[in-house]
């Protein structure tokens, strides 16, 4: 079986972290993959084969790269382009987006496409009935999966995490909240001068952003890498994750985290608290604020036992959210 997996890219959702994991497990089972997308949305570090897609590609252009290809399957991670050109080859597809999407260019037609799916699959939790209006009749909801990290087999126990650094993921806009994690760093920092902050993500903000880390003299401590770096290895060798949020985001990179055995600090927005209990498995804090992130980040940085209870906590995520059961269900 050849299967291609097409990348969407929105404001609030990428297919990448599914994609690339999706692509892992269908290669291990003997499967022929191919990752397709924008070349800007596939980084060097994801190890599969990839068939390039221009962002502004025309449905006619992915058609013939398709048909090119050989595919015998597609799966489409909110690429409604890549659906219209498996139906126009009368290729099987199976498409998923997360719930409440909101799509760079809606297409009017989506129902209709939809329904010539095999399977949609919505990627959320919430107890209301799926808007068959929006993903047609044969849509289900699945569970946002979980991806171990630990799948470089390093099996590194949580009590050997004393690395002393810090991450933060998401878009660096004013909802990202990364700045009131950068004011919170400016006083925390003097105080643990072995401890590092690594910033992921773009946007906007991101000028200001260095402005303030090279006004506050924190060059040393703290550094913004692009949102396309490969955020598993700096999850593997951190000790804190911080999800500063303004508003409701950045949940597939805070349930990798607790995914990878650490203790999180996350802002009280919607749908955190289903996965971050206060005080188990993270601290909660109010959104935009600095004072309170400043005590939760400095409570964890100074109480070595408390990240560890917390981190073992989190980690109780890889068996509630199983990535393993995720792929056999959207991919049998």
């Amino acid at each position: 079986m050849k299967t291609i997996i097409f990348i969407g890219s929105h404001k609030t959702f990428s297919g990448l972290r599914l994609g690339a994991a999706l692509g892992t497990f269908l290669t291990v089972k003997g499967e022929e993959i191919l990752l397709a997308g924008a070349k800007k949305e596939i980084p060097a570090y994801v190890e599969l084969p990839t068939l390039f897609i221009p962002a502004s590609a025309t449905v006619k252009t992915i058609t013939a790269a398709l048909k090119k290809s050989g595919a015998q399957r597609v799966i489409s991670l909110a690429h409604l382009p890549a659906c219209e050109a498996a139906t126009a080859l009368n290729i099987p597809f199976v498409y998923l987006e997360p719930e409440d999407l909101k799509e760079v260019k809606p297409v009017k037609n989506k129902k209709a496409l939809l329904e010539k799916a095999l399977r949609v699959w919505v990627i959320g939790s919430s107890e209301k009935p799926l808007n068959k209006k929006i993903y047609g009749a044969n849509a289900l909801r699945v569970v946002n999966p979980a991806i171990w990290v630990e799948h470089y087999n390093y099996n590194k126990p949580v009590c050997f995490k004393k690395e002393n650094n810090i991450v933060a993921a998401g878009p660096l806009t004013k909802n990202g909240g990364l700045d009131v994690l950068l004011q919170t760093w400016a006083r925390l920092a003097p105080a643990h001068k072995t401890w590092h902050l690594t910033l992921v993500g773009d946007g906007t903000q991101k000028t200001a952003l260095q402005k303030f880390i090279t006004k506050n003299h924190l060059e040393a401590s703290t550094e913004i890498i692009p949102s396309n770096t490969d955020l598993y290895s700096l999850l593997r060798n951190a000790d804190i994750y911080v999800s500063p949020a303004r508003t409701n985001g950045g949940l597939n990179e805070l349930l990798d985290a607790m995914a990878s055995k650490l203790p999180v600090v996350a802002t009280d927005v919607p749908g955190v608290t289903e996965f971050v209990s206060n005080g188990i498995n993270g601290l909660l804090v109010n959104p935009g604020e600095e004072e309170p992130l400043t005590v939760a980040l400095d409570e964890l940085m100074v109480n070595w036992g408390k990240r560890v209870g917390m981190a073992l906590e989190a980690s109780k995520h890889k068996e509630r959210f199983s990535f393993e059961a995720f792929a056999e269900l959207i991919t049998k």
